[in-house]
């Protein structure tokens, strides 16, 4: 009896285990911000105080018209073509003003734009001043491949108030 109990939750923890690592198997990317700290051009691009968790964030304002930004085969992130992917962050608009965009893009091997999504931050916040969390699911177009290359970043667009985007996840459509 006593091992069969012990048994049962031997495999009760291994279930578990497996759920975990096949979810943790679907994240394309997952990036803090506070990660790159050191590695971009323009130190000031990243704002220190103002984040979600850690740190730093992404920020554009006037001064600012593009962030840091990811860029990454998909052959790099994945070994199987995914349907398409669920993009997540957290984003705080200071006020109606800052509509600056969290752009998604996916380039072809010869560079040409097969795709282009935009989260508008403060029509997606919906609130402003606080930290609020948007996600998007993007299909991709079948001409997507291992080659293609994924870019994710912030753009100021008609932005005249600050916007900061932190905590960013791609995760895989299956």
């Amino acid at each position: 009896m006593k091992n069969a109990l012990l048994a049962l939750s031997l495999v009760s923890l291994v279930a578990c285990g497996k759920d975990d690592a096949a979810a943790d198997s679907d994240v394309l990317m997952s990036s803090d911000i506070d990660s790159i700290v050191g590695w971009v051009a323009d130190p000031n691009a990243l704002v220190k105080g103002e984040a979600h968790s850690g740190q730093y964030s992404l920020r554009v304002d006037p001064t600012h018209e593009f962030s840091p930004g990811f860029s990454s085969l998909i052959g790099r992130m994945t070994a199987t073509r995914p349907r398409g992917a669920k993009l997540e962050a957290w984003v705080y608009a200071t006020d109606k003003n800052s509509a600056a965009k969290l752009e998604f893009v996916i380039k072809e091997a010869d560079g040409k734009e097969a795709l282009h999504e935009q989260v508008k931050i403060a029509e997606s916040a919906g609130e402003f001043g606080k930290w609020v969390k948007v996600s998007r699911d993007i299909v991709f177009p079948k001409t997507v491949s291992y080659s293609s290359q994924v870019v994710i970043y912030v753009s100021r667009a008609e932005a005249t108030s600050p916007a900061y985007v932190d905590d960013i996840t791609l995760t895989a459509l299956r």
